[in-house]
């Protein structure tokens, strides 16, 4: 075999895989995401009904208050992801989600100055760290997750006005296991440049009080990539 023959079918090969080879170097080596989260925390079906329910029980009759339940908590999320490969990467995720849950206001009249009974405004803060593996097309990339870590609920104190009262109730604060299940889909706006056009997350808490917690999250954003060739 001719050593010009060899080195035609090398050149052959070397035109037919290198666009393959040069695309499959083509991806960022590391990744940052920063956003808008929506959180539904899990009520466990806790409803304004029941909650008036429970207050007529305590009450001997019938309740001085109405509630409102509001399982939807606006806040934020930012996560670094670090690309081993292509398609495979480790991602650490970080987000905080504030709101009322549960509101309450006075719902008869009453002799005295108006009342406003608050109840307390609560946050949570997730910290999750797992892989992601990653599809990447020439104008998106589309990708799943799975995460492991902690979550951290606190809320303040309820507060009565103008009712001298001090902390009536004190703060609330516990962490609990957490993990995530999820992806979304990116869109690639420049080599660097990407939008989170959306992302879905079902979230597992081991909450000490209630069990566990079923949760959904909700996120979009920017992608900004680093690094690659």
């Amino acid at each position: 075999m001719s050593r010009s023959f060899l080195c035609t079918c090398a050149l052959v090969v070397a035109v037919i895989f290198e666009p393959s080879l040069a695309s499959a170097q083509d991806y960022p080596k590391a990744e940052i995401f920063g956003g808008y989260s929506y959180l539904h925390v899990d009520t466990h079906g806790i409803s304004s009904n029941s909650l008036v329910n429970e207050c007529n029980i305590l009450a001997g009759g019938a309740c001085p208050l109405t509630f409102g339940v509001h399982p939807g908590l606006n806040g934020w999320t930012a996560s670094g992801q670090y690309n081993l490969s292509r398609w495979f990467g480790i991602e650490a995720n970080v987000s905080g989600n504030y709101g009322n849950i549960i509101t309450a206001k006075i719902a008869i009249p009453l002799p005295i100055p108006p009342v406003n009974l608050s109840t307390p405004d609560q946050h949570i803060y997730d910290f999750l760290l797992g892989p992601v593996i990653s599809h990447r097309a020439h104008s998106y990339t589309v990708f799943a997750h799975g995460l492991l870590g902690a979550e951290h609920v606190g809320s303040g104190n309820f507060t009565v006005a103008p009712v001298p009262v001090v902390d009536p109730v004190p703060s609330f604060s516990e962490t609990d296991f957490a993990f995530a299940l999820g992806g979304g889909l990116d869109i690639k706006i420049t080599r660097h440049f990407s939008v989170r056009a959306g992302q879905f997350d079902y979230q597992f808490v081991s909450s000490s009080g209630n069990g566990h917690q079923n949760d959904f999250r909700l996120s979009s954003g920017i992608v900004f990539g680093f690094g690659g060739k």
